[in-house]
């Protein structure tokens, strides 16, 4: 079976009760777990959540969310900034050079989100933005 690791991180055996290293729950109990959270309030900080949330099947209300690909936005250009762009250029981490680590990418969303709020505190975020538009820019190619 080809579990396309590179994408999903997922090896031979991951899934496997019997052998993974990893704490397994059915898909049921996930879904729970998820929902629970979000009944809670809980807030959530990632890089394209709407996609996993419109995979899961699950509404998250607006404010318990936090989206590094919208909060990295902007209305006069409407190209989605990757994760690992922006790792690259404000972190200054090399993301998602190996197969998928959701892990790395979780906490690499976490970690802008951070900054942004820097940035919006200190009033440098629209600056900002213009510096990661300006780079995307020079390293396209035409």
């Amino acid at each position: 079976m080809d579990y396309l690791t590179d994408y999903s991180g997922i090896h031979h055996g991951d899934l496997d009760p019997h052998v993974s290293e990893h704490t397994l729950v059915p898909l049921k109990v996930a879904y729970k777990k998820l929902r629970l959270l979000v009944d809670q309030g809980c807030t959530f900080i990632g890089h394209g959540l709407s996609k996993d949330f419109r995979i899961i099947n699950i509404y998250v209300p607006p404010a318990q969310v936090y989206d590094t690909v919208d909060i990295y936005s902007s209305a006069l250009n409407r190209r989605k900034i990757s994760l690992r762009f922006l790792s690259w250029f404000l972190l200054k981490s090399d993301i998602q050079s190996g197969e998928h680590d959701s892990i790395e990418d979780a906490r690499a969303a976490l970690r802008l989100w951070k900054l942004a709020e820097k940035f919006k505190a200190d009033g440098r975020f629209d600056d900002v933005m213009e510096d990661i538009f300006a780079e995307g820019k020079r390293l396209v190619r035409p």
